[in-house]
């Protein structure tokens, strides 16, 4: 008698599991159905799992005012990155205002200490392929070329620093 009931617990089980996947119809055309009985057609390119709706922003190339604005960015914070002497507070609140949230968690906590670079040596340039929204900065260093990333959700915000590449990475 245990055993029946064990097997028809894990029965109904695996059946109220399968109930909360989506269903995916003959692979011709995709077709996920939920079990609210919504249907949605997976994009037929890859995505950041994020749906931007029917309202996002098309990527154009930044034009020549804002490349320039993002190179000022990223020399101003590979100078301030670049101060291996100062104090850690000292150090990450100088470049706390130029950097995105998930740069900021990336960047907390280290210690200038370990910083190689002591100084920028030349004018960054920009790396092709900018948009109005993301874009690559070079910036040569004493140690070699550091590359900055940078970032803004709309074309008429400030940018702000992402991320940075040392030299030979």
């Amino acid at each position: 008698m245990k055993r029946a009931a064990g097997a028809v617990g894990v029965a109904l089980t695996a059946l109220i599991l399968t109930g909360c996947a989506p269903v995916m119809s003959p692979v011709s055309t995709p077709v996920a159905t939920f079990p609210d009985g919504t249907t949605k057609t997976p994009r037929s390119t890859p995505t950041d799992g994020l749906d931007d709706g029917p309202n996002a922003p098309t990527p154009t190339p930044a034009d020549s005012t804002s490349q320039a604005a993002a190179v000022k960015l990223a020399e101003k914070f590979m100078t301030a990155f670049a101060q291996p002497q100062l104090d850690a507070t000292t150090w990450i609140n100088a470049l706390y205002p130029m950097l995105t949230q998930q740069g900021a968690a990336a960047y907390e906590g280290t210690d200038p200490a370990n910083v190689p670079v002591h100084k920028i040596t030349g004018a960054g340039s920009v790396v092709d392929g900018a948009t109005d929204y993301a874009l690559l900065v070079t910036v040569p260093t004493d140690i070699g070329t550091y590359v900055v990333s940078l970032t803004r959700k709309a074309a008429t915000d400030p940018w702000l620093v992402d991320r940075i590449t040392p030299p030979g990475r």
